[in-house]
């Protein structure tokens, strides 16, 4: 029992003794912080890492996207949800290329003709955080002059008021498709006289129905016997003002008496 006294008294002494000393010196506080700013806990580190909530394309800094920007134009609209049609999305299916791509619209705001502006983001490679999706594509507004005088315009409340956003060739450059019966007839009419050619192209998915070239700023053509499946009018003008322009109708099936302009953009 004297024994462990004696022992006990040892430890209490030494502790007394070296603790303040340690405590005195600032060196080795200091590596103690460093030490530990170093070596986090890996527990915790883990933690913060599962916890990174992924977000969506449009919340990324646009340096980590990858956008790009097509005309889209509404061809049907029923209950509320609008078909349109976008050529620059078309893509290849069992080996064979789309008309047209065609995107469903819920809730569309839109009407029969109306252009849209549809943007597609993919997220560049090594981006910093988790997204939720591979890819997105968005409808927009096509930014049509508010009070125009055109059928095919939005709604005004939804065009956007940056009139630098409208190209200068809008309702300068028009095309214009009607179909009537088997029959379409297919309407170019540039108001600046500045068309040095035109090209045109009819076709379904099946072959070319009609191909000619123009040299004339206004002119009409149509094209008989056109059968009644989807097809597309393609159109590419050369012009000394606005340089190569472009622009698509699509027609679907049971479209025999409907008219509907073309959107130029510019190549």
């Amino acid at each position: 029992m004297i024994g462990k006294l004696i022992i006990l008294g040892i430890i209490i002494i030494t502790t007394v003794i070296l603790v303040p000393s340690l405590t005195k010196n600032p060196s080795l506080h200091s590596i103690e912080v460093a030490a530990d700013k170093m070596l986090p806990n890996s527990n915790t580190k883990n933690q913060t890492l599962i916890d990174i909530t992924p977000v969506n394309l449009d919340q990324l800094d646009p340096k980590y996207v990858n956008k790009q920007t097509f005309v889209g134009q509404v061809f049907d609209k029923s209950n509320g949800t609008c078909k349109i049609s976008v050529p620059g999305l078309a893509d290849t299916i069992n080996n064979k290329i789309e008309l047209t791509h065609i995107l469903d619209l819920q809730n569309c705001p839109y009407k029969i003709g109306d252009p849209v502006s549809v943007s597609k983001l993919e997220p560049k490679e090594n981006i910093p955080v988790p997204v939720n999706q591979p890819g997105s594509i968005t409808v927009d507004p096509y930014p049509i002059p508010s009070g125009t005088d055109n059928s095919n315009s939005i709604n005004a409340n939804s065009v956007t008021s940056d009139s630098s956003a409208i190209p200068a060739y809008y309702n300068i450059v028009q095309l214009t498709a009607s179909n009537k019966g088997n029959d379409v007839i297919i309407n170019y009419d540039d108001t600046s006289g500045k068309t040095t050619d035109v090209t045109v192209t009819l076709r379904n998915s099946e072959k070319e129905l009609f191909s000619g070239k123009f040299t004339s700023s206004q002119f009409q053509t149509m094209v008989n016997d056109v059968p009644n499946s989807p097809h597309i009018i393609d159109m590419t003008v050369d012009s000394s003002a606005y340089g190569i322009l472009h622009a698509s109708v699509y027609a679907p099936a049971n479209n025999q008496n409907s008219t509907i302009s073309g959107i130029f953009t510019k190549s």
